[in-house]
Formats: C-alpha cells, sequence, structure tokens
C-alpha cells in the first residue's frame, strides 16, 4: 500500500515541475514582446547582424538591391540618388544606414534573407494576398 502511494506522490511531484523548457520559453516569447524594453534590444540586434551580413557579402545581396527595386521603402525619390553610386550601384552603407539599422523600417526579402544566413536558419516567405 506504501508503494501506491509513493508513485502516486512520485507523479504529482512530475507535475509540480510542469515543462520546465515550455515555461522558460513562455517567459521569454513575454520579455520579448514588452515595448520599449528587452524586444527593442533584441530587435536592434538583429538588425545589426543583419547589416553586418550584407556588408560583408555585398557580392551575395547587391544583385537583389537594384536602383529599379520593386520594395517601395528602397525605391522611394528622396533615397533614390543617395543611395546610388558613381557607378549607379547600390551603396550597401547607405542602404543599411536608412533601411536596416533604424528601429521602425520594415524588412524586405534580401534583410530576411541576409539574417537567415547569418544565423544559419532556414526560413520560408510565404505571400497571401
Amino acid at each position: 500500500h506504501n508503494h501506491n502511494n509513493n508513485n502516486n506522490n512520485s507523479n504529482n511531484n512530475d507535475n509540480n515541475y510542469d515543462h520546465p523548457l515550455e515555461d522558460a520559453l513562455s517567459k521569454l516569447h513575454e520579455r520579448l514582446n514588452e515595448e520599449n524594453a528587452t524586444s527593442d534590444y533584441c530587435t536592434w540586434f538583429l538588425r545589426i547582424l543583419t547589416a553586418s551580413q550584407l556588408k560583408s557579402h555585398p557580392d551575395r545581396y547587391l544583385p537583389f538591391l537594384s536602383a529599379d527595386s520593386t520594395d517601395s521603402s528602397f525605391t522611394s525619390a528622396a533615397a533614390a540618388t543617395d543611395r546610388l553610386g558613381n557607378d549607379g550601384t547600390v551603396d550597401l552603407s547607405v542602404f543599411c544606414a536608412r533601411e536596416v539599422e533604424p528601429m521602425g523600417k520594415e524588412c524586405g526579402m534580401v534583410q530576411v534573407a541576409a539574417l537567415a544566413e547569418c544565423l544559419g536558419a532556414r526560413v520560408v516567405i510565404e505571400y497571401v494576398d
């Protein structure tokens, strides 16, 4: 009879621990979604990683950043003259300073690809109309 009680107690102890990984991930999710807090630092850090990846591998990304890009933020008239180099190609430093590093800027597929490659992650982008 005592043996059964011990089993019940051990099962109850397992329930008291819940799932530490799930609890930790839940707390991390909460922290990363707090406005004007940890999430902003994490977002900024990821933006810097993205910019570094772009600048470190210009041959990989420049073909996707042309003056006739369909990315509206990239082709805005105000930014167009400053971001092109003397040869008409995109100046990655200017692009990163204006479109990647600042908070509040949306990212395009090139930035997603650069960050994914930097982190060694696989990303699938799907569009829903």
